[in-house]
């Protein structure tokens, strides 16, 4: 199981705010058999360069495996940890330097979050851009969130970039919404990732284990266990699995 989105990592962002908080959704993450983890802490481009936020992300992750190591010495095997960003689309990212350095390592993923502030057409241009020039691939973050907020118009725009995938959070699994998109998109053939994009180990906790059974059984009832498990391959694939 891939957890693609978290905020995991200790006092980098308004996730995770130190490293016995780190340990405790790692506990909770192993507790749900997540096998690969995705360290996405936020990127604002007029806080840091690329290089500068992967080096403090870097720095948080060896912080976090020192502070397992103490808690569980006689537990040193973890799920795959791995460096990258929620990448926040603003126009100034434009002329970052470097924004390689962005992808998911091992990966040539880049998770990008759209704004909240309205729907502007230079979004999908921008992504494209920063991909493109960081050798990536775009994926879109918690696209379910914006469904109501910015419609069709959006995601038609978004679709239209070549190698695009959309990530899903785990708590719009019961939307209904956000599944007849989903499913719209397993059938044309996108790529899908789910996430929980979690930010504790109390509030925003990681739940990815626990949502997914039930989310399998619905694709697996409106398509079939193949098609399940063809997404599933995809994401491992992708993720250099």
């Amino acid at each position: 199981m891939i957890d693609i989105h978290t905020h995991i990592l200790p006092a980098i962002d308004d996730g995770s705010k130190n490293t016995e908080t780190s340990v405790r959704m790692m506990e909770m993450m192993i507790e749900q058999k997540v096998d690969l983890i995705a360290a996405t802490p936020h990127y604002y481009c007029l806080d840091a360069t690329p290089r500068e936020h992967r080096e403090i992300a870097e720095a948080a992750r060896d912080r976090f495996l020192e502070a397992w190591k103490e808690v569980h010495p006689e537990n040193a095997e973890l799920p795959e940890l791995r460096i990258g960003a929620e990448i926040y689309l603003a126009n100034s990212l434009d002329s970052v330097a470097d924004p390689g350095c962005l992808k998911i390592s091992g990966t040539d993923l880049m998770l990008f979050e759209m704004p909240f502030s309205g729907y502007h057409e230079w979004i999908p241009r921008l992504a494209y851009l920063v991909a493109g020039k960081a050798g990536g691939r775009p994926v879109f973050a918690h696209i379910d969130r914006y469904l109501d907020l910015y419609g069709r118009k959006v995601t038609d725009a978004l679709e239209a970039l070549p190698g695009v995938a959309f990530q899903f959070n785990s708590d719009s699994f019961e939307n209904r919404g956000a599944l007849k998109y989903m499913y719209s998109l397993i059938k044309r053939g996108y790529p899908v990732f789910w996430a929980s994009d979690c930010h504790g180990a109390h509030h925003r906790s990681p739940d990815l284990g626990t949502s997914l059974p039930d989310l399998r059984k619905k694709i697996e009832k409106k398509f079939s266990p193949s098609v399940y498990a063809a997404v599933e391959e995809r994401q491992y694939r992708l993720m250099g699995k």
